[in-house]
């Protein structure tokens, strides 16, 4: 099998492209700190560090994560609170190593499942060097942000590691609504840079990554250069068959699955796999095997083709569901299903 670290970057129609007004949304920095506070000046020496992605729920973290190490590596879905679990993607060029951190999005939630979910964003907060804080442009009718962004900024305030606020989806704000988030968010809070950018459409990801590199510490690399991430195989394959299920079902049935891997074979020619989706009533089991297994069928072809494409090889991909009541409410289950 191909190991992660030897996965091509995908290609980007437009890597890096420059945004229309590249001179105004550069990096905004009213007061860069010296070298002695904690700038390090980049030389051959190597430089790591680790920086978490951190924001609400749908802002973007997991897109910005993918586009920064250049593989799909993060599952991305409209629909938000897509990602349960905290996940290194690896950068490496010449002599700077990033290691980033993507997490699920801090939400107020009474679900078991969600503390645990924000219980992880929260605890890398202070794990970091760095930490990239993603927020969306304010909406044209709100004057505040959004209560989840106030939660976020009290956090941050207590907390050591350097903050960068990144104002992301700006392909879908005018400037006005730019300018005033800029403006709202720098009288809320001080943070080391404010980076306007659009992680969709690559905009302004070059000036984010220049930022970033003058901000690593001076330290070895703590993976080799041409590692992507540190998670399993098994976690991704689980983790490409529950983007489909979020992509095909609708409406709250994706937040009561999860998906774990009960057979992970390789033979010469093929990646056998058997994969088992937990939901929590038998309605949700109907609706998700789908009239004579039609649903079941479009969720398994979408994810084995994800799952071909990442680790290089021809996969057999078996689906099959189970009922395990109250699962997201019960801690023994969220143990037994990976959740500790």
């Amino acid at each position: 099998m191909i190991p992660y670290k030897l996965l091509k970057p995908m290609q980007s129609n437009q890597a890096h492209q420059n945004f229309s007004e590249q001179s105004t949304w550069r990096t905004i920095n009213k007061d860069h700190p010296p070298l002695e506070n904690g700038i390090w000046n980049m030389s051959t020496k190597e430089h790591c560090g680790f920086i978490g992605l951190i924001g609400r729920p749908n802002v973007g973290k997991s897109t910005l994560l993918n586009k920064l190490i250049g593989q799909d590596l993060s599952i991305t879905t409209p629909k938000p609170q897509t990602t349960r679990n905290r996940l290194l993607g690896i950068r490496t060029q010449g002599t700077s190593q990033m290691v980033f951190i993507d997490t699920p999005g801090i939400h107020e939630s009474n679900i078991p499942l969600n503390r645990k979910m924000i219980e992880y964003a929260v605890q890398t907060l202070e794990e970091t060097d760095l930490n990239l804080w993603l927020i969306e442009p304010l909406k044209s009718h709100f004057k505040e942000p959004h209560p989840d962004d106030k939660k976020i900024l009290d956090l941050i305030s207590n907390c050591r590691s350097k903050t960068m606020l990144v104002i992301n989806k700006i392909d879908l704000a005018d400037r006005e609504r730019i300018l005033r988030t800029i403006d709202t968010f720098s009288q809320l809070g001080s943070f080391d840079e404010i980076i306007p950018l659009s992680a969709l459409k690559s905009t302004n990801l070059d000036s984010l990554l220049e930022q970033l590199e003058r901000y690593l510490p001076e330290h070895p690399f703590f993976f080799e250069n041409d590692q992507l991430t540190d998670a399993s195989e098994r976690f991704l394959v689980a983790e490409l068959v529950r983007e489909q299920i979020f992509r095909k079902l609708q409406q709250e049935l994706p937040y009561s699955t999860a998906v774990q891997v009960e057979r992970f074979q390789e033979d010469p020619d093929c990646l056998n796999l058997d994969c088992l989706i937990c939901v929590e009533r038998e309605s949700q089991k109907g609706i998700l095997i789908g009239k004579s297994g039609s649903m079941l069928k479009q969720i398994g072809t979408a994810a084995r083709e994800k799952i071909e494409r990442l680790l290089g090889q021809r996969v057999f991909l078996a689906l099959h569901v189970k009922v395990v009541k109250q699962w997201t409410r019960k801690k023994h289950h969220l143990q037994a299903l990976g959740y500790q």
